[in-house]
């Protein structure tokens, strides 16, 4: 009966060991930075060139994620170990590839439209906890590394909620800078388009701000190569294949209008099939 205690005592810490440290360590055991090709294209540094790390959807949870009572124990609680998770996570298994820039694809809340001020700030300073950053344009406090960021449907909803709170996109532009930009790292200039506006109706300021915007990088004559940055995919047919490497099932088009009364888009997953080729001819990726 001891030996057995032992042996399941053993069990139980070496899985708590592999969870709690190797499991993340892992990413940085098994994968590197794909190696630069003789004809890649010249940079400032061509030795080593300029890597990027790209995080999509980090949704922290918040009293929408799990319908719990803001304040509650169950919510801290939860909040308490997916941070502690994602925080580690970055940590370890991002930043030990000494990424040059770090870019946040939108979501970085769960439910950052339906968040009151004070929740909504203090999503904010957790955030800059689990991710160890300052404002947008700053440096990471962990490793000096510039961070920029869009803007996701978590964060600041679509066109049909624009027009019911204007007021969440300011909050959003207030900490995290523009929703529509440029950026130029090296020698390729990034395109950054608030998606959730573009299929809204031309009448929406924010949506003919954002087709203003790509008519505006359109219009200027840059040599540099593009890369066009979106938080919602562009359109592609339903039941397109995703690659070998997607265990989920395909995921296909999508849009909800005028849900709760409010006029416009309320959930889109892919841009429409006009709204993408307009602004794929218009940016030329």
């Amino acid at each position: 009966m001891q030996r057995l205690t032992v042996f399941l005592c053993c069990i139980w810490f070496g899985s708590l060991i592999y969870g709690e440290m190797v499991a993340f360590w892992l990413p940085y055991w098994k994968c590197s930075w794909p190696p630069l090709h003789q004809n890649s294209m010249e940079v400032p540094h061509p030795h080593k060139g300029f890597k990027i790390a790209v995080i999509t959807d980090p949704q922290l949870t918040d009293r929408t994620s799990h319908g719990l009572t803001s304040g509650s124990f169950a919510l801290k609680a939860i909040q308490f170990f997916t941070d502690i998770y994602m925080r580690r996570s970055f940590r370890t298994s991002l930043l030990s590839f000494e990424p040059d820039e770090i870019i946040f694809l939108g979501d970085l809340f769960d439910g950052g439209p339906y968040l009151s001020d004070e929740e909504w700030q203090e999503s904010v300073e957790r955030f800059e906890h689990v991710f160890d950053q300052t404002q947008r344009g700053s440096k990471s406090r962990l490793a000096g590394i510039p961070v920029h960021y869009l803007s996701g449907n978590h964060d600041i909803g679509y066109t049909g909620f624009h027009s019911q709170k204007p007021e969440v996109i300011e909050r959003f532009k207030k900490v995290y800078g523009e929703t529509n930009y440029r950026l130029k790292i090296g020698n390729v200039e990034f395109v950054v388009v608030n998606a959730q506006t573009l299929d809204g109706s031309m009448k929406e300021n924010l949506t003919s701000a954002s087709w203003d915007f790509i008519q505006n990088v359109s219009a200027d004559a840059n040599p540099l190569p593009r890369v066009l940055l979106t938080h919602i995919p562009i359109y592609r047919p339903n039941d397109t294949p995703c690659g070998a490497h997607r265990s989920s099932p395909i995921i296909n088009q999508r849009i909800s209008s005028s849900r709760l009364g409010f006029q416009g888009i309320m959930y889109q997953n892919y841009l429409s099939e006009e709204t993408s080729a307009r602004i794929l001819e218009l940016i030329k990726p």
